[in-house]
């Protein structure tokens, strides 16, 4: 691997100079080559004849193609050293501003890459006891490492390729010519290079594994490296090695490095894929058919059966597990997943079996000791759609004909659809459950951002595909409260966080005509309601919100992310007073009755959570309040909330030096690590462990938000609004009460 100290202190000035003399030479040459054309070759054409002559021509010839020659390999080697003075200065400068980011955020680095954190405020006594000093701390020390590391691995994968590059003799050792196939490009021999390794007849060795492991992990977001790995190697050479690779002989037992190892390669292996496929879309000239002829041939593997272990008992992956294990990493071609998710929905149910019976394929279909990948193809394939909203959003919105049969995607996957449980079927034992993934998939869906991302300023407002989505998952889930899947309640959390415009519209019928200026959206509203003879949106939101909020994960999603709408929504009001054509009392105290609405549901649903006892589920419920810690940072850092999926009016969430977002940020901050009181009055912040206390908690969080807000406009009139606003609260609590009574009214207690 390349130090640290010498990327840093590496004077790239002399493979500046010798890639501009290569470049240089070959001018010269080509001026050699027609001196001697016209000088020796010209001259004596017509003026000498017979068999001598016919013999000094045909050697003049050769050394006028030489000429030729020795100018192509000059031109090719200053084209190669040019890249490699490129990549190397990139990857220089990539560090040495690494390291200025060290220093200044009170970090060391010692040459031999260790990062320290050498803050003096670890000194403090105070430090420990600091709200999140130590997480902060550590979240950017893992950054700058991962960085330092892959910035190392571009510099030490491009050094081995400029080194093998000049090396390489491609006349097959006949040193007697120039050679005027020398690379031009480090992306043309590193692709060469693990294309190599992928193409190998046998297992690699462990050197092998670790360079194509480096390889990939430098270049996996590379265009041009990715393309031409994927079109040299082609699918069945792919999968077959990936199969070998993650299916290691029996008996085999693997060291946790050896293990991780193996966990990155799949993961930088999937993501290489997935650019290949995508490189398309920056590419002029439109679809490479060499990449649209290797997607044809993984789908065309899908149904092989590959074998990793072919001298004794066989075992291995069909093409489908293998392709969806490497698709869950990385973004994938949108057109792509459309033809992969109906060729795997046709597969499994032209099989006429369960998936656990039809992907298991009795003995022969395991991944030796590894558990890397899923034995059910259909997780991986999920997790693809997840980190590409478009093809998500698409693929539930269609369907596919099975024999004559239509069948819907999203009526399949979430209610038709058997979903095997256990770490072998998903590939993470952490995870057991399928429904997680298909759970990624929707929330890719309707938000329009990936799953594993937060969202951001370039995440564009909800469409009709999204909204329509989201409209039928809550009446599906609102009709029968098992669709909401032990593995996927996390995901419905976000998706309701995310739709709270919607939500709150939908909750305030009684101010439909001035919806827009109450709730400006921008985007698609979601229409909840599902009954074409009687209005039940509220209803349907209701049910859903109390089902979502039994998980303590769910729970929380929607909590915070109400949370972070209210208040933002507020500030909006209380900024522009005159946004509502009511009084800004009116429109304050109908945000509050929706919140109160909202957070009384999900109260319901957390006392009917089967947990266990009420040491056990507040425990839960804590815990899965620090988790949803991060989603609500991502929404209060983008101001999510006061549109469709962001801001419908620029002045929402700046306020007075970024007011809303310091306002927001504030709230959740406290909520999240358990603060006992409010900032301003005496009201326990809880994650509503009883119904009085989440009706309590609830007033005091609209309270403080709207306080706040007036502070930071210079309102001065905030002391009738404490009550104006509790009483809004506890309107919304006891509309939540209402529209679930008989819906699981036995088991809660008012």
């Amino acid at each position: 691997m390349v130090s640290i100290p010498y990327l840093d202190k590496a004077d790239l000035g002399p493979l500046a100079d010798a890639a501009a003399s290569w470049s240089a030479l070959t001018n010269k040459y080509e001026a050699l080559q027609s001196e001697f054309e016209q000088r020796v070759i010209n001259h004596l054409k017509g003026h000498w004849e017979g068999d001598a002559a016919d013999a000094a021509f045909a050697t003049m010839a050769k050394a006028r193609t030489e000429y030729e020659n020795a100018a192509t390999e000059a031109g090719r080697i200053g084209k190669l050293l040019r890249d490699a003075h490129t990549e190397f200065g990139k990857s220089q400068k990539q560090l040495q501003a690494l390291l200025d980011e060290a220093r200044k955020d009170k970090f060391h680095v010692s040459e031999d890459g260790k990062v320290e954190d050498v803050d003096s405020r670890w000194d403090s006594p105070t430090a420990s006891a600091a709200p999140g000093f130590a997480t902060e701390r550590k979240e950017k020390l893992d950054s700058i490492v991962s960085r330092l590391t892959r910035v190392l691995e571009q510099a030490t994968a491009a050094d081995e390729a400029a080194s093998a590059a000049l090396q390489r003799d491609a006349n097959g050792g006949d040193n007697k010519t120039f050679n005027t196939s020398v690379y031009t490009s480090l992306d043309a021999i590193e692709a060469d290079q693990a294309s190599a390794l992928m193409k190998k007849d046998g297992r690699l060795t462990d050197a092998e594994t670790k360079k194509l492991s480096l390889l990939l992990s430098a270049n996996k977001n590379d265009p041009e490296f990715s393309r031409a790995f994927v079109t040299k190697t082609g699918a069945e050479d792919m999968l077959g090695k990936y199969n070998e690779l993650v299916s290691p002989p029996a008996g085999t037992q693997l060291s946790k490095d050896e293990l991780a190892q193996l966990k990155k390669l799949k993961r930088d292996l999937g993501t290489t894929i997935g650019t290949a496929t995508t490189s398309d879309d920056h590419r002029k000239g439109g679809p490479d058919p060499a990449i649209t002829k290797f997607q044809d041939d993984l789908l065309k593997a899908g149904q092989h059966n590959f074998n990793a272990n072919p001298t004794e008992s066989p075992y291995g992956l069909t093409g489908y597990q293998l392709t969806s294990s490497l698709m869950s990493e990385g973004k994938w071609d949108t057109g792509f997943l459309q033809e992969y998710g109906g060729a795997l929905i046709s597969a499994e149910k032209a099989g006429g079996q369960n998936p656990d019976a039809y992907w298991g394929g009795g003995t022969t279909r395991f991944l030796g000791s590894t558990n890397i990948g899923a034995l059910d193809p259909m997780t991986g394939f999920m997790d693809a759609l997840g980190h590409n909203p478009e093809a998500s959003t698409e693929f539930f919105s269609s369907d596919t004909k099975v024999n004559g049969e239509k069948v819907d995607h999203l009526d399949y996957l979430l209610e038709d659809r058997h979903w095997p449980d256990g770490g072998a079927w998903t590939g993470d034992s952490k995870e057991p459950s399928g429904y997680n993934n298909l759970g990624h998939a929707l929330e890719s869906a309707v938000t329009g951002h990936a799953y594993d991302k937060s969202p951001s300023a370039d995440t564009p407002a909800h469409n009709e595909k999204q909204a329509a989505l989201m409209s039928e998952i809550v009446g599906k889930v609102s009709k029968d409260d098992g669709l909401a899947h032990d593995g996927m309640q996390d995901s419905l959390g976000r998706m309701a966080g995310e739709y709270m415009p919607d939500i709150h519209r939908t909750l305030s019928m009684d101010q439909t005509d001035n919806a827009d200026e109450l709730y400006p959206v921008s985007g698609t509203v979601a229409d909840f309601n599902t009954d074409e003879e009687q209005d039940n949106a509220e209803q349907n939101v209701s049910r859903f919100l109390m089902t979502v909020g039994k998980d303590p994960d769910g729970y929380a999603a929607i909590s915070l992310g109400e949370t972070a709408y209210t208040s933002n929504l507020i500030d909006y009001h209380v900024q522009n007073p005159n946004a509502f054509r009511g009084s800004t009392d009116t429109a304050l105290g109908e945000i509050a009755k929706s919140s109160g609405e909202v957070q009384g549901s999900i109260a319901i649903g957390r006392r009917e959570s089967d947990i266990g006892d009420a040491v056990e589920a507040d425990k839960a419920y804590n815990e899965a309040m620090g988790r949803a810690g991060s989603y609500a940072a991502g929404i209060v850092g983008t101001g999510i909330g006061v549109g469709t999926s962001f801001i419908a009016t620029p002045a929402v969430g700046a306020g007075v030096g970024g007011a809303a977002t310091t306002i927001t940020g504030d709230l959740i901050n406290q909520i999240v690590k358990g603060a006992e009181q409010d900032t301003k009055g005496n009201a326990v912040y809880s994650s509503g462990k009883d119904w009085e206390e989440a009706k309590y908690s609830t007033a005091a969080v609209v309270q403080d938000a709207y306080r706040n807000a007036a502070e930071a406009q210079g309102v001065d009139n905030t002391a009738d609004y404490d009550n104006i606003l509790a009483n809004a609260v506890e309107t919304g609590f006891f509309a939540a009460d209402s529209n679930l009574d008989g819906y699981g009214q036995d088991k809660r207690a008012d």
